[in-house]
């Protein structure tokens, strides 16, 4: 995902040509640093737009939106890029659906990686099923045995808890995930209206700085 702002009209590229040379450069130097005081707090508000409306389980995930100025072409004004590295982010934006089969982790989160070579253990060991459940859904059970003790103990931990049960007799069958066609995902971030919103503040910021060059 990723919102790009340039302060960037015809009449002010115009302005920039015909200013030329040295006071060009400070121009430059001016609405870069207009904008690089900006993002600082913009950067601050996407992220805590992003931990009130997901569940945020790493900071890394927040680190990974951003706010930064683009200043590399000489010829035109910097820009304030804001967005995120992480290439999915976007579709909470704007909401969608995922039309392809897959597993969702029952009673709580499991980290992607974390959770694929789970369930990869449990089928080299021959140890996890699929089943059609009363409602039609298609789910993943394990039994609980000894032997597959360390990839089911975060499962039998959030199957205990979400059951509210103490203690998991061994052999018993667990629901550890469900096979889903479609995953619909409803829009939950809203961070292009706020930069938007940020854009006339912006806009004072750098006509202050022109305004410092005399």
């Amino acid at each position: 995902m990723k919102i790009s702002l340039r302060i960037d009209s015809a009449a002010a590229q115009a302005n920039l040509r015909r200013w030329g040379g040295e006071f060009q450069d400070k121009v430059k130097k001016a609405v870069a640093r207009a904008m690089r005081a900006e993002a600082i707090e913009i950067k601050q508000d996407v992220r805590s737009q992003v931990a009130s409306q997901m569940a945020v389980v790493k900071n890394s995930f927040l680190k990974g939106f951003n706010a930064k100025v683009l200043d590399q072409d000489p010829s035109r004004l910097p820009a304030l890029y804001v967005g995120s590295r992480i290439p999915w982010s976007g579709i909470h934006e704007k909401g969608g659906s995922i039309s392809a089969k897959m597993l969702i982790p029952l009673h709580g989160r499991v980290g992607r990686k974390r959770f694929k070579a789970q369930i990869a253990e449990l089928m080299r060991g021959g140890n996890a099923y699929f089943i059609k459940n009363a409602k039609g859904n298609i789910v993943l059970m394990a039994e609980n045995i000894a032997e597959h003790d360390r990839p089911l103990a975060g499962f039998k931990r959030r199957y205990r808890k979400a059951e509210g049960v103490k203690r998991i007799k061994r052999g018993t069958d667990i629901p550890i995930a469900v096979l889903v066609p479609r995953v619909q995902l409803k829009k939950r971030l809203d961070i292009e209206r706020l930069v938007a919103g940020r854009v006339p503040r912006l806009a004072v910021a750098i006509e202050k700085q022109i305004q410092t060059l005399g």
